[in-house]
């Protein structure tokens, strides 16, 4: 799915590779029901509609509530510590080698995409980028607002350019577009958390050839995908001025 959530799977897998799971309080039910209260809204809560409805998955406020009721109920509950804060943090530790590679991961990209010789070849390619940006955003734009890309869209982006690989599988999309996106403050009522400006397009992109773990410098692979998504977006041209011509 490209709407940015945790499953359900996803969240249980994760206690199980990290050994949390146990016979009392953080058996499967247990975490199933946890799950669930985690994305219930509290009565006498802020009655606006959340901008974005993530169906069966946790958004990322919604996912820090689920960790907190696992804390309480793998180890308040079981008296191993004597509160809920120090329960999440014996959580965190439980946790750190599972998200320690996909934190690396990130951190290792933006030195590898932060340098002199990625950044010329995206100005080389900057009005090929701004017309492809422009072409695929908008899907969840109102008349005045501007336009900015989603999941979905940044999808068809790498899709058009034929780009996902065995390493890179069209699965992983919302991976590589997290990696290119910031931290925004409203993820309730505000849509922006959601949808990438085109300096965070940018770092999608760099995000996704990072990710299909080829040899080589970073920056001579940002320029093959620039190739690729000029051979693209030159035949969408074309069919749009086919298209649009008289018969």
């Amino acid at each position: 799915s490209t709407t940015p959530g945790v499953s359900m799977p996803v969240c249980l897998d994760l206690l199980v590779s990290a050994g949390l799971l146990d016979d009392q309080y953080c058996r499967m039910a247990d975490v199933d029901t946890m799950f669930i209260a985690a994305r219930v809204r509290e009565k006498g809560a802020d009655k606006r509609p959340f901008a974005m409805k993530a169906g069966d998955t946790l958004l990322r406020f919604q996912f820090l509530e689920f960790l907190i009721r696992v804390s309480v109920a793998r180890f308040v509950r079981t008296k191993e510590v004597g509160s809920p804060s120090e329960g999440l943090a014996l959580l965190v530790r439980w946790l750190e080698p599972q998200v320690k590679p996909l934190t690396g991961d990130l951190e290792d990209f933006l030195q590898s995409f932060h340098t002199e010789a990625c950044d010329t070849v995206l100005r080389q390619h900057e009005v090929l980028l701004g017309s492809v940006y422009r072409m695929n955003s908008g899907r969840w734009s109102k008349p005045g607002e501007d336009r900015m890309m989603c999941c979905k869209e940044f999808e068809a982006v790498l899709s058009g350019a034929d780009y996902f690989n065995d390493a890179f599988p069209g699965r992983d999309v919302t991976y590589a577009f997290s990696m290119g996106m910031q931290l925004y403050p409203d993820e309730l009522y505000n849509l922006d958390f959601a949808q990438m400006t085109f300096l965070e397009f940018l770092h999608g992109l760099g995000a996704s050839v990072y990710l299909r773990r080829e040899p080589g410098p970073l920056a001579g692979r940002l320029s093959s995908l620039m190739a690729d998504l000029a051979a693209w977006h030159n035949v969408g041209g074309l069919l749009r001025s086919l298209r649009g011509s008289p018969s």
